[in-house]
């Protein structure tokens, strides 16, 4: 499990220590180093996995370009290193060097820690409805999800039992029939039939609900349904695997707030199982819902909000634990306070024009 993580020159961190429990909520405004964190970490895992010798490929790693490894490195730092960036978990530390002759390259020299865990990470921008989803392969999530379906199909033919905590019907404790379970709780009824052709490698979807009598296409419900449905089997998955860490951005994208909530209620639940879970996300209602789910189990010591913030040119981190009557333990400035600054301003608007 991660406990700390500790950043010096790499991207918007100069130096900087970052904290993490069971549960760990990455919240705060837009650019404050939210996706870095969870960059550093994926790197951190990939280079534990490569020999010193191998070129690491940033951008495959991070799933996004990102040009040079340059730019990963901080235009701020004002200390000194041997290495470009170091990335420590839990005091191990590993240093990253850029290859002198093209600059193209990126190595990492260290003695890395197992503590991390195996990662399964989902990133903001999953996939969508499609007509058909990626199968076969590794049994790794993909980070846009897309081989989520997959997984489901594969986790039923594996016969993998999830952990009891997360079983809602005892019944039919089938993987597949609890990814059910757990979407019809977050979205209301819904019904889902797969099929996986092995000659074409993909697998279809047809989804129905209480307001469709046949099952229809992914492309004609929305995204709501695409998006959470990697995130519970992602979730469920996890939780099946020993030593894993669970990292998912943005998981309220394309959904109610009651939804927000409920996969709140979701993520916490699969972190008291023995899944670590790093949640990245704008949304108050994910955090509530994840506090309310930890406090209702008596398990609110594995909760911890790191709000982002940017002071004087530096990125800096907030740590908000949940007290012991289920109220967070600060509320500072920027944190999900927009709704009162709008009211104050309509308050002052009609005050305004009440005296014209």
């Amino acid at each position: 499990m991660i406990n700390k993580l500790k950043l010096n020159n790499f991207k918007c961190f100069q130096c900087q220590e970052v904290s993490f429990r069971d549960l760990t909520i990455l919240t705060g405004i837009n650019a404050a180093g939210k996706s870095s964190i969870v960059q550093a970490l994926l790197l951190y895992e990939r280079a534990t996995e490569t020999d010193e010798k191998e070129v690491l490929d940033a951008s495959e790693i991070l799933g996004i370009d990102i040009g040079s490894p340059k730019n990963l490195v901080s235009q701020n730092y004002t200390g000194e290193s041997i290495s470009d960036f170091d990335i420590a978990v839990n005091g191990d530390k590993l240093g990253f060097y850029i290859g002198k002759d093209s600059g193209l390259d990126l190595y990492a020299k260290g003695c890395g820690t197992k503590d991390i865990g195996n990662i399964a990470y989902l990133n903001a921008e999953r996939i969508g409805p499609r007509m058909s989803y990626r199968a076969g392969g590794s049994e790794r999530i993909r980070q846009d999800g897309s081989n989520a379906i997959y997984l489901m199909e594969r986790a039923d033919n594996l016969d993998m039992r999830i952990p009891e905590e997360l079983i809602l019907d005892k019944t039919y404790p089938k993987f597949s029939n609890q990814v059910e379970c757990w979407m019809s709780l977050i979205m209301g009824n819904v019904v889902l039939k797969t099929s996986v052709d092995a000659l074409k490698a993909q697998a279809e979807l047809r989804i129905s609900n209480e307001y469709t009598d046949d099952a229809v296409i992914p492309t004609l419900t929305g995204f709501g349904i695409s998006y959470e449905l990697s995130v519970v089997i992602t979730g469920l998955w996890a939780a099946t695997q020993e030593n894993s860490l669970l990292i998912v951005e943005n998981p309220e994208a394309h959904l109610h707030p009651s939804a927000q909530s409920r996969i709140g209620q979701f993520l916490a639940a699969v972190s008291a199982t023995g899944t670590q879970v790093i949640v990245e996300t704008h949304s108050e209602h994910v955090i509530d819902g994840a506090r309310i789910q930890l406090y209702a189990m008596n398990q609110s010591g594995k909760f911890l909000t790191n709000f982002l913030f940017n002071s004087e040119k530096e990125c800096m981190i907030k740590e908000l634990i949940i007290e012991q009557d289920g109220e967070l333990s600060d509320w500072p400035e920027g944190f999900f306070d927009q709704k009162q600054q709008d009211l104050r301003t309509m308050f002052m608007l009609r005050r305004k024009n009440g005296n014209n």
